[in-house]
């Protein structure tokens, strides 16, 4: 059977001017059972290049820059506007034509901005939300809500999960719900309505696909992918 084709949105470095992506998005995707290509950013072509996949994934890296979300900025860091152009218009597509979509920590964030929603640009509460331990072990507790997809995939209310995040969300994007937060009331997962995949997670699972339950989420990705390439 053919396996999925997914999107992955990169970093870039001004510095260096490359993009660059941290390896465990492609094995997530790879062990999943779909087929990782990373996308450049070009926003004058984003139409063609979301017809060509089954699937998207927003991966995580700096900051949203605040005028995206009608603010003034006082603690964003590594902005890069051009990406957020991109990914913004990568988010309204997925959305208005059904493709799955998975945005991961700052993936998250701008799935929310570019449905009109705001973000706090630096939590302060009695949570660590960027972690000094390793990506692969969890550090706090996530409650998941009942009604919701992330449900339906866990089985479970409530995970641990890793955390390397200063921002989060705030005001929620249009047609959106929150599906998870952490203890201190911070959004750690959203969904869109009446859409077969459209997850933005504020931690990084893709750095705990060894164990069975996170991975078994990115199985459900793909197969999500999976129906919309069977369907082409």
């Amino acid at each position: 059977m053919k396996k999925p084709l997914i999107g992955i949105t990169p970093s870039f470095s001004s510095v260096s001017e490359r993009f660059f992506l941290n390896l465990e998005y492609v094995k997530g995707i790879e062990k999943a059972g779909g087929i990782p290509i990373i996308i450049p950013y070009l926003k004058n072509d984003v139409k063609e290049i979301v017809s060509k996949f089954d699937g998207i994934l927003l991966s995580g890296g700096g900051d949203v820059l605040p005028k995206f979300f009608k603010e003034e900025p006082y603690s964003a860091k590594l902005v890069f506007p051009e990406r957020d152009l991109f990914e913004i218009k990568i988010v309204k597509e997925c959305y208005k034509n059904k493709i799955p979509v998975l945005g991961i920590c700052r993936g998250c964030q701008i799935m929310n901005v570019a449905m009109g929603g705001s973000l706090i640009q630096e939590i302060n509460t009695n949570i660590q939300h960027y972690q000094n331990a390793p990506g692969k072990e969890g550090t706090h507790t996530i409650i998941i809500e009942k009604n919701s997809l992330l449900y339906k995939i866990f089985q479970k209310e409530k995970i641990f999960v890793n955390s390397f995040h200063h921002q989060a969300i705030k005001k929620l994007g249009k047609n959106l719900y929150v599906s998870a937060r952490a203890k201190d009331g911070i959004v750690e997962a959203i969904e869109a309505k009446e859409h077969p995949f459209f997850i933005g997670l504020q931690f990084h699972i893709e750095y705990l696909l060894e164990k069975k339950e996170f991975l078994k989420f990115f199985k459900f990705f793909i197969s999500k992918a999976k129906n919309k390439c069977i369907k082409n």
